[in-house]
């Protein structure tokens, strides 16, 4: 038998029945697979050229030890494993003949979806995409928009891949998940989701986290999602983004959600823990430089969580809240974020509890400001002894502190109101330190109170060296039992303020 070498360099046609078939070398892909050239995949093939049907249906006898599948978008060398018996035909990775032989794929690196028949042409790229993560620890997503019917579910040591702004998947139909884990799985592990952008315009009808990407149920240590887009244009299906519930007994560690983009999703991302018996099984959250636009909720941790940070967020236009802090944090940082537009609160904070009560132990908030003047307030509730310093918070609500928010510090913060009679409210909470800060309600013409207190439990709050400005009224009151020390406190001018 003639080797294809010679045929190719003779520029001959040759035919061998059921196997061989019109040939040249522009046969061949121009990629056949990362990392092998399309020479070295000519001296691989050892002669033998074929469809994936030609392969499937090739018997015993006539067997060679390596095949170049022609198939297009699946080409590649595929070499005879004969002590395989028993894995399953998966299109991609592995072929099974008639005489269940096994021929697998020569390849490094990521597996490409298209292998697996994942095509734009398809109308639910779920099953096939499904087959690839299966056979596969690196998948990657050819550019194009693919409709995605089917949700695929994910397991540990994978990462999911696409070129960045250039890979869509729609989910239209009652599909508003993309990727999700098996309820029972105990462990997911190193998983990688990068480069994805959705479109959410399912026709369900749910109200609820479940979204593109969702962890339910098992322990997750070491996720990363990030440089992807979702935008959510369904008016039915009210979902999230990014959902990840730690359930009792689990523990969560090493969660990364970085530089993606969200628009009009019920939660940009969400963290979530029932309120467990021993606190703290959730760890090392990390949510930066993303972008939410529209959400109801941009960025949610609520549970029992430690060293959470979100910093270096964009929030727009997020009509419930842009941040929110929940449930049992310890050594949370809200920090460098920029909040725009409208909000029901740029950040709302409701701790249960807050570790030791340690004074610097707990949340820490700073460098975070606002783009103009946003519509909205700053709520704390149940802050126990976080600090907020250098922010800068220009909005048409109030500071308004409550619940268990003791022993907090606000330190070097522009805090200014352009529509409330007062800038800071305080309802029942004590042993607050503000220090440094400049504070105004000027552009409100009849202003009540810049700073005002409430409550039998409003006391031993301290307020000096502060710049405080108004336009009539007063600049600090107490009332129903409540008290404080103020010294030190100035003007606009720097005139000491007589209180």
């Amino acid at each position: 038998m003639m080797k294809l070498s010679k045929v190719l360099s003779m520029g001959c046609i040759a035919i061998i029945p059921s196997v061989f078939f019109q040939c040249s070398e522009s046969n061949l892909a121009p990629d056949p697979q990362p990392g092998i050239s399309k020479a070295q995949a000519i001296n691989k093939i050892r002669g033998k050229l074929m469809t994936m049907n030609q392969l499937r249906s090739l018997r015993v006898a006539a067997a060679p030890d390596s095949i170049y599948i022609t198939d297009p978008g699946k080409e590649g060398v595929f070499r005879l494993e004969s002590t395989d018996t028993k894995s399953p035909d998966n299109t991609g990775t592995t072929v099974v003949t008639v005489d269940g032989l096994r021929y697998k794929r020569d390849f490094v690196g990521a597996a490409n979806a298209s292998w697996f028949g994942v095509s734009p042409e398809d109308n639910d790229i779920g099953p096939e995409l499904q087959n690839a993560v299966n056979s596969s620890n690196e998948v990657i997503i050819p550019d194009g928009e693919y409709t995605q019917l089917t949700k695929v579910i994910i397991h540990s040591n994978l990462a999911i891949r696409g070129n960045p702004g250039r890979v869509k998947l729609k989910l239209t139909g009652d599909n508003y998940i993309s990727f999700q884990n098996y309820w029972l799985e105990q462990n997911l592990e190193n998983i990688t989701i990068e480069g994805i952008d959705w479109l959410v315009a399912s026709t369900a009808h749910v109200d609820g986290s479940y979204g593109p990407i969702t962890f339910d149920g098992p322990s997750v240590k070491n996720l990363l999602v990030q440089n992807c887009h979702s935008v959510h244009t369904s008016p039915t299906a009210r979902v999230n983004f990014f959902f990840l519930k730690v359930q009792p007994g689990k523990v969560t560690d090493n969660i990364v959600v970085t530089k993606n983009s969200v628009t009009g999703a019920r939660m940009g991302v969400e963290f979530l823990s029932q309120r467990q018996p021993v606190p703290y099984l959730g760890k090392n959250i990390t949510v930066s430089e993303n972008y939410m636009d529209n959400c109801g909720f941009g960025i949610s941790i609520a549970g029992s969580f430690v060293n959470a940070a979100v910093d270096n967020n964009y929030l727009k236009n997020c009509p419930t809240y842009g941040v929110e802090f929940a449930g049992w944090l310890h050594s949370s940082r809200l920090a460098n974020n920029r909040f725009e537009g409208s909000f029901a609160a740029m950040f709302s904070g409701n701790w249960e509890n807050d570790g030791d009560g340690t004074v610097g132990e707990g949340t820490r908030m700073y460098g975070n400001s606002t783009v103009g003047t946003c519509n909205g307030k700053w709520e704390i509730r149940n802050g126990f002894n976080m600090i907020m310093e250098n922010n800068y918070i220009n909005m048409t609500g109030v500071l308004a502190l409550s619940g268990s928010t003791n022993n907090a510090q606000f330190v070097g913060n522009t805090l200014i109101s352009t529509t409330q009679n007062k800038v800071i409210e305080i309802n029942d909470v004590g042993n607050l330190r503000f220090a440094n800060n400049y504070i105004s309600n000027e552009s409100v013409p009849n202003n009540w109170f810049v700073i005002w207190m409430n409550g039998g439990a409003a006391t031993n709050n301290s307020f000096y060296n502060n710049t405080i400005v108004k336009s009539s009224g007063n600049y600090i009151g107490a009332g129903n039992g409540a008290s404080y020390s103020f010294y030190n406190n100035a003007d606009r001018n720097g005139a000491m303020i007589n209180q």
